[in-house]
């Protein structure tokens, strides 16, 4: 083996070993922070998105949050809810924000209480899009109000990451507990650690 192959052996096990430890290191914040169980009072609630199955079928973890969802808002009653999710899948009929809102509708949540943040394909658009559809509809910052997340507890760590780094200064949580699948996505969120790295340099 040359000098050359070794330098570049030996920088791809760096890198790896480096990512390696950062996603390590990272997933036993995302377990504490599943483990805490939310429940901020805010002036606006986002609800993540999550898979539509066929044309307009919320998946078991998307059900899962609009429950969640709907047991918050019946106990919070001044808040408005802004669902997210566009419509981006190749059998996909309406975006997942419509999805979530009609749902959220059928279990007696108010119309007027929902601004609909419709375009975004991945949770770092939630945020950026979100903060720009609170704006619009508020006349203020979102971080001159109290704004919360819903989500899926394996997923409130990567997401209060992402939405400090949209633009949220100080961003309250919302649980949702996740019943299925739990090692899957434990398992998925370790290997997201590297799009964060990636992305933000953590």
């Amino acid at each position: 083996m040359n000098t050359i192959s070794k330098i570049l052996l030996g920088t791809v096990g760096g890198v790896a070993g480096y990512l390696t430890v950062t996603a390590g290191a990272y997933l036993p914040f995302a377990i504490k922070d599943a483990k805490k169980g939310y429940r901020d009072d805010c002036d606006y609630l986002l609800v993540l998105g999550g898979l539509v199955i066929g044309a307009e079928t919320p998946s078991e973890h998307l059900l899962e949050r609009i429950n969640a969802a709907a047991e918050y808002l019946k106990e919070n009653t001044s808040c408005f809810v802004v669902p997210c999710g566009g419509c981006f899948r190749d059998e996909q009929k309406k975006s997942e924000a419509l999805i979530i809102k009609e749902h959220l509708v059928a279990l007696g949540i108010d119309e007027n209480r929902f601004v609909l943040e419709d375009k975004s394909t991945t949770t770092f658009e939630n945020f950026e899009n979100a903060f720009e559809v609170i704006k619009n509809h508020s006349g203020k910052s979102p971080n001159e109000l109290r704004v919360a997340f819903l989500s899926s507890d394996y997923h409130l760590h990567r997401a209060g990451i992402i939405a400090k780094r949209c633009g949220f200064e100080k961003i309250g949580k919302v649980s949702c507990p996740n019943k299925s699948d739990v090692i899957k996505n434990y398992t998925r969120e370790y290997f997201v650690a590297y799009e964060l790295l990636k992305r933000y340099g953590r």
